[in-house]
This record gives C-alpha cells, structure tokens and sequence, in this order.
C-alpha cells in the first residue's frame, strides 16, 4: 500500500513537471478559478471625495507642465484592482486639469473616451473638425477613431472627467494610439499631408446641437456617419441644460423602482447608446426618494452634479455629495437614498451595453411588494426567472 502511495505521488509529481513544460495547466487544479458561482468580487464599491480631489488637481496644475504629459490628469484606481488604472473592472475614469490658455495635441485612438464638464468654462474639444464647447454637466464623446483636440480658453482652469471603455479594449488586445495627425490642404501639391498638432474648425459653431438635439426629430441630410467607424452617435456634444429640464420635466412621474427619474444619452439617429460599450446616463432623485434594492451584471462609475445622498452596496452605506465620485462593481445589491431638500442629480457610465452584447446580461431585483425576481434580457425584452 505504502509502495502504491508512494508512485502515485511520484507520478503525479512528474505529471505537474511535464505540464510546466509543455505550457499546459491541469484543470483540476485551477477549477475553483474557471468555475466560478458568481463573479469575481475584486472591484470595490469605493467613493472619491471632491474635497480630497480638487487641492491635489490643483496642485497638478501648478507642478505638472502640460507639455511634460499632454493629458494633465489624475486616474481613479479601485483599490480592489491591485493598483491597475480601472475604476471598474471594465471602465477607466480619470478628472482633467486644464490651466487657463493651455491646449492639448491632437491624437485619435481605439478606446471610445467622453468628458463630463466639472469645472469652469471657455473649454472645447473639437472632434473632427467640430469645435465643442464645453460648460458644467455638458458631455462631449469621442468615439473610436475620430481625431480630437482640447483647449481652454477660458480665464480659469477647467476640470473634467473622462471616462473610456480602455480595459475592454485593452483585454482584447485591440488598443492603437495615434498622433500622427495631418492636414493635406496644408501641401500646396496636395499630396502629402503636412503634420499639425491641432485640428482646424471645419464644422459650423455648435452643429451637433443644430443637428441632432430636436427631440423626435432627424434632418433626412445629416450624415449617420463620422470618424472613422460610424458604430456611435454621430453628436458630439450632449447639453446639461437639456437634461436637467427633460429631469425636471418628470418630477411628478413615479420614474423607476430601481433608480428614480433616469435617462440614458443616445444615438440620435437609432435611439442606441451613444458608443457601443458604454451607456451614459442622468438620474434624478426627489428629496427623500430611496430605490428599490437591484444587483446588475455590469459595472458603473457616478459623478454627483448636484445634492447629496447615500448609496448603499452590500448593506455597506457610502455617502455622496457635489462633484464625489464612486465606482459601483457588477453583482453587488445595491439602492440609492437622497437625504437632502434638494433634487439630486447623478450622471453614470456603464459597460452594460457590451455585456449585453454578449446576450449574458442580467439583474436580479426587489419588486414593489417587497419579493425578489431574477430577470434575464433576451432580443424581445425582459423575462423573469423564478427564483
């Protein structure tokens, strides 16, 4: 027995050995980690204080030339991500500085980006050839493949927060950077383009509002397609103005057991969400309205534009107000509390549309009479699961 013992520790000693070698893992070994009950619980639910945030920005600012980084910007990196640059599993989210007269070159790239206005006015982006300016709850996309450029005209600095799908796009292995950006207009033989740092204003002012803004309308000759893909929205900016009122407009409506009065920024010409792996949306939260307890199978980062409130993860409650920032992980239960006098007003990414597109996306979700449902989404809508 001892003999028998004893050669099958040996072979399977030489069968590990024999495995390194050839590259190959055994499976029973890494079970546990393939096959998993639920999702990896690595991403926390973490919230970034404003009052932490802003001495450090402007500190940045004031240490950090802009043309020593090109982007003068400081990443949120959850602590459960082993310091990666994520704020999400599958999002990356990071506040700007621009000091007064400063511009940034322009570059083009795989990862779809967008910026949300914080602070301070006389900024732009201009995303092939439209020259966006920016004011506070305003969003500017710039999705894959289209060249852009920021600047700040302004006479005080101005902050943003920008947020990209780059882990997704990372993971794939599918990143490209570009900086050769070129003009050929600028060659008076017209053949070969002449390198610029920045985008000449081809557009006409404010053409993505001209557009495409009019609620339920579409001009039959605007073009469904710019940049270099044309799978995204083709407006660029997107009003906080027109927002808030479409918010304000709700306030006697019920909204969503789940989250309030929400809506979600889309592509104009499909009603899809502006890029296909990120949705942005605006929620708003009358004083005293709390939500009803919901886990999602998908990532989220929030940026509080007005009020305070609390949200609760796991039992856990992380409280909120003007200009915070906090990462939501995916399958966590979670609900939203405003415990001020005022409307609140959140805006949120989430990497729900790419989960989605993989027909796995789910929730799990209180109802109103206080029970529980599993809800799976299919091509035709939802479908409730019994428990």
């Amino acid at each position: 027995m001892a003999t028998q013992v004893k050669e099958e520790a040996a072979n399977a000693s030489q069968l590990s050995a024999d495995a390194a070698e050839l590259n190959l893992v055994e499976f029973w070994k890494q079970r546990a980690a393939l096959e998993g009950l639920e999702p990896r619980a690595d991403a926390q639910a973490y919230r970034w204080k404003w009052r932490d945030l802003e001495p450090r920005l402007r500190l940045a600012g004031e240490t950090v030339p802009i043309e020593d980084c090109e982007r003068r910007a400081l990443v949120f990196a959850n602590p459960g991500l082993g310091g990666m640059p994520h704020v999400t599993d599958n999002l990356f989210a990071a506040f700007s500085l621009y000091k007064a007269g400063e511009t940034a070159p322009v570059h083009r790239h795989t990862p779809c980006a967008s910026r949300f206005v914080v602070e301070g006015d006389g900024g732009f982006t201009v995303v092939e050839g439209e020259k966006c300016k920016m004011n506070r709850g305003d969003l500017i996309i710039t999705p894959a493949g289209t060249w852009h450029d920021h600047g700040n005209e302004g006479s005080e600095s101005l902050i943003w927060m920008d947020v990209l799908d780059l882990p997704i796009v990372s993971k794939l292995n599918l990143t490209f950077f570009e900086f050769d950006y070129g003009e050929a207009k600028a060659d008076k033989s017209g053949a070969h383009p002449i390198a610029t740092g920045y985008q000449e204003v081809t557009e006409a002012d404010d053409i993505s509002q001209k557009l495409y803004s009019a609620g339920g309308m579409l001009p039959l000759f605007a073009p469904e397609r710019r940049g270099l893909t044309g799978n995204h929205s083709p407006q660029f900016v997107y009003r906080w103005q027109a927002a808030r009122r479409a918010l304000e407009n709700l306030a006697g409506h019920p909204g969503s057991l789940h989250d309030g009065l929400i809506m979600e920024y889309v592509n104009p010409t499909n009603g899809r969400p502006v890029m296909p792996n990120m949705s942005f949306r605006v929620q708003m939260l009358r004083p005293g309205e709390e939500t009803a307890l919901r886990r999602r199978l998908s990532t989220a980062v929030y940026f509080c534009l007005e009020g305070e409130g609390l949200v609760e993860v796991d039992g856990e409650q992380i409280e909120w107000g003007r200009n915070d920032v906090f990462a939501m992980p995916s399958w966590r239960w979670s609900k939203f509390k405003n415990t001020g006098s005022e409307n609140a007003f959140l805006y949120s990414v989430t990497d729900e549309p790419v989960v989605r597109a993989t027909g796995l996306y789910r929730e799990e979700r209180e109802t109103a009479d206080g029970g529980r449902e599993f809800v799976v989404f299919t091509s035709h809508g939802e479908r409730v699961v019994e428990l």
